[in-house]
């Protein structure tokens, strides 16, 4: 599910970004794609952040107990 967000949210930035690049800087320029990328990239780990962290906090919490030893 994660990787499918990543991929997902990667290519949304490369195109969102090239294509306010092309209409509103008149050219191709790279650093839009960039800039668009590394916001797909900062969401995405943020939602596969929140996912796993709510799938382990379910979990319960007798199963994780780690042993002391004597």
């Amino acid at each position: 599910m994660c990787f499918v967000d990543f991929g997902l949210k990667i290519m949304t930035g490369l195109i969102i970004g090239s294509m306010l690049g092309g209409f509103f800087l008149r050219g191709y320029r790279k650093w839009p794609m960039y800039i668009g990328a590394g916001l797909g990239v900062g969401m995405a780990y943020s939602n596969c952040e929140n996912s796993l962290n709510n799938f382990l906090l379910a979990m319960d919490p007798k199963i994780c107990v780690i042993k002391k030893l004597p």
